[in-house]
């Protein structure tokens, strides 16, 4: 297993998006891209709508960047602007297991292929090259759609962890834990590129 594994800087680049090493220069970009008070329906840490919450979100993940547990991603189309943001979360070296997850996109870019291809090249990106053995995605409970998109992808269903996390409203959110394992990552695989390939492609659902 090599010793810089899930090290910045690394960009990720496919044909509808790039995962480009989150770096505070971007935060005007992401935060005209977090307006939309939906975005913060569901996550642990909305970006916005107010400037100071995006500030913090874009902090906390540079924290988990300078300690080696995380791995942030602005998301951009290519050459274009950022449109939300995406990580490695609790990389687990010894373990070869990772979460993927903060996941927000620009409302506008939901359902779309720019979705599919940012899951796409994470789960590639873990599976193929670094060679780990488990991804790992959660959802809030109440985001039903979302997790029909994890089991459209194979994630496998394990268990709810029960009002494990308060969010805003305030609100006990209940998360629902996935798992894909390096040996389910060829069916997946297939699964994501034929969608990506249909026209008019329709993306893998709201971000988890």
């Amino acid at each position: 297993m090599p010793a810089d594994d899930f090290r910045s800087p690394r960009a990720l680049v496919g044909r509808h998006v790039a995962l480009v090493p989150l770096e505070r220069r971007w935060g005007d970009e992401l935060a005209r891209a977090a307006t939309d008070p939906e975005l913060g329906r569901y996550l642990r840490y909305p970006p916005g709508p107010r400037r100071e919450q995006l500030d913090a979100v874009i902090e906390r993940h540079l924290r988990g960047l300078a300690y080696g547990t995380d791995l942030p991603f602005v998301v951009r189309l290519p050459d274009g602007p950022a449109v939300g943001m995406t990580n490695y979360l609790r990389i687990d070296r010894r373990n070869r297991a990772v979460e993927i997850g903060g996941t927000w996109l620009d409302p506008r870019h939901w359902r779309t292929a720019v979705n599919t291809e940012a899951k796409y090249l994470l789960l590639r990106h873990a599976f193929e090259e670094e060679r780990y053995h488990r991804v790992q995605l959660q959802t809030d409970l109440r985001n039903e759609r979302s997790q029909r998109a994890i089991e459209r992808i194979g994630g496998t269903r394990e268990a709810v962890l029960r009002e494990d996390a308060l969010v805003p409203g305030p609100y006990w959110r209940s998360s629902v834990m996935y798992s894909l394992l390096a040996d389910e990552w060829p069916a997946a695989k297939a699964r994501l590129e034929a969608r990506m390939a249909r026209p008019g492609t329709a993306g893998t659902g709201s971000p988890p």
